[in-house]
């Protein structure tokens, strides 16, 4: 049995998923496609790190209880205005905490589930410490380095297509469904 440790980049994959028509369920995505235990992985710490706008702080209080519900142990703060958006980059805090896990808990493996190539050189100690690193990402919007040097890629993009096929098969929408405009469904949930 390998002991698994996962790191959301919220803000990465989320956005990587809007722009190709997607919301996740990151339960299932966590339970049913990174970790298994038909695969002999057992799941020995989740967590996700969420940006909040600091235009509307409780806009992603959904998200997180949701992540939080899923199993995920949920670091968040506030971003920085910018332009018409703002920024709220995790890369600093998600690799203290990973090296932290890496020397206490020595896991097996090490899923990092963002694209960013800010990554490269913590996958690199990583892998240097004999850890295996698996990359979960979309392909097209993932840093090709990246994948490169991970000791495996995890593209969410195969993932999104077989749960689009077990949903045409049995015709349950109540799990990852593909939504043609996100951004009118998330005014809606709002």
């Amino acid at each position: 049995m390998e002991n698994v440790q996962l790191f959301l980049d919220y803000a990465n994959i989320n956005s990587s998923a809007r722009m190709s028509g997607y919301k996740l369920d990151y339960n299932l995505l966590l339970n049913d496609f990174l970790v298994s235990l038909d695969e002999g992985r057992f799941l020995t710490g989740a967590f996700a790190y969420v940006p909040k706008d600091p235009r509307s702080e409780h806009s992603a209080d959904r998200e997180i209880e949701d992540l939080a519900n899923s199993g995920f142990l949920v670091t968040s703060k506030i971003g920085v205005i910018s332009g018409n958006s703002y920024k709220c980059n995790f890369a600093v805090e998600m690799t203290m905490d990973i090296m932290r896990v890496a020397t206490s808990n020595k896991p097996d493996i090490i899923v990092i589930v963002s694209g960013d190539g800010d990554f490269i050189p913590l996958v690199r100690e990583l892998r240097k410490m004999g850890i295996r690193v698996e990359i979960a990402s979309f392909y097209n919007s993932s840093s090709r380095e990246l994948r490169q040097i991970a000791s495996g890629f995890i593209d969410i993009d195969q993932y999104l297509n077989n749960q689009d096929d077990k949903t045409n098969d049995d015709d349950n929408l109540d799990q990852l469904t593909m939504i043609s405009n996100y951004d009118e469904v998330v005014k809606n949930d709002n």
